[in-house]
């Protein structure tokens, strides 16, 4: 089953019983590319992955001589106006020059899909550093500093992540920490709409999930307005941040919840655990935290 920690899309109803490791997540349709696929001037090397949004892929540029990662984006509308508007936030993130925002080369439309080609990170993610053993709160800071001074410089462009988790967040080879993976990125404010709680169940996964207003996120770092389907903005991702940042800090998430529907109400009232003893974090990071969340 899918860990909640790596989900990227879902829509449950406000009742679900749905476990946090078994919830409806939506899948990106179509046959993976192969290797020596052709997507515009990139060439498909190998399928990397996939998650709710798109497919990604290690590609080659002959232009440029160099590796990309290639990710092939699924347009919350499945029309032109869907496709302008995805196009126009991935030349924003396009426009970002920032050593902790990972660098975006181009974007386009290929038989009427959506790609971005990024700079390719050989390293590993936020949650697999943390994962190799317990850290003291000075060597947490190092790594969660700079996820912060990125997302400052993706709010400075006008835009809102809105799926920051410790997966998206990478330690390449050469050290430097980098905020990635923007399937989920919006323009902000984001306006919500009421399909989030009216929805057409006859409509296809991919389309209910991906819809204008849908909740989208990680479930584990989900903001209040994600939960309740509204407009999502800079504070989306200072939330999801803070809980990043007490997971690396205390080795458990602020909100607790055995199922999704646990773990919404955890988060819609504000109803934080007491962090662990014997960790050494100091007050005044721990009222960061607070404050953050």
């Amino acid at each position: 089953m899918d860990d909640p920690a790596t989900l990227t899309t879902y829509d449950a109803p406000p009742r679900s019983t749905a476990t946090l490791d078994d919830p409806e997540v939506a899948r990106v349709d179509g046959e993976v590319l192969q290797p020596g696929a052709a997507v515009g001037r990139y060439v498909v090397m190998t399928h990397v992955g996939a998650g709710g949004m798109g497919r990604v892929y290690a590609a080659f540029d002959p232009e440029l001589d160099r590796k990309v990662a290639l990710k092939l984006l699924r347009a919350e509308h499945d029309d032109e106006v869907g496709r302008s508007r995805l196009v126009g936030e991935a030349r924003a993130l396009a426009m970002l020059a920032h050593p902790h925002v990972v660098t975006v080369f181009d974007v386009g439309v290929v038989d009427d899909q959506v790609f971005m080609a990024m700079e390719y990170v050989q390293g590993s993610t936020l949650r697999e550093v943390l994962a190799s053993g317990p850290r003291r709160w000075r060597d947490v800071l190092p790594l969660l500093v700079p996820v912060a001074e990125g997302l400052v410089a993706i709010h400075a462009a006008g835009l809102v992540h809105r799926d920051l988790k410790p997966d998206n967040v990478m330690r390449g080879s050469d050290g430097r920490v980098r905020v990635m993976d923007f399937g989920l990125v919006r323009a902000s404010p984001r306006v919500a709409t009421d399909e989030a709680t009216t929805g057409d169940a006859t409509k296809s996964p991919a389309t209910v999930l991906t819809r204008t207003g849908a909740r989208m996120g990680t479930p584990a770092y989900m903001a209040p307005e994600q939960w309740r389907g509204e407009a999502t903005d800079a504070r989306t991702d200072q939330f999801a941040y803070c809980v990043m940042l007490w997971e690396a800090l205390y080795g458990e998430r602020p909100f607790a919840g055995a199922t999704i529907a646990g773990l919404e109400r955890a988060v819609l009232a504000g109803q934080r655990r007491e962090p662990p003893r014997g960790r050494g974090v100091p007050r005044w990071l721990r009222r960061v935290c607070a404050r953050g969340l």
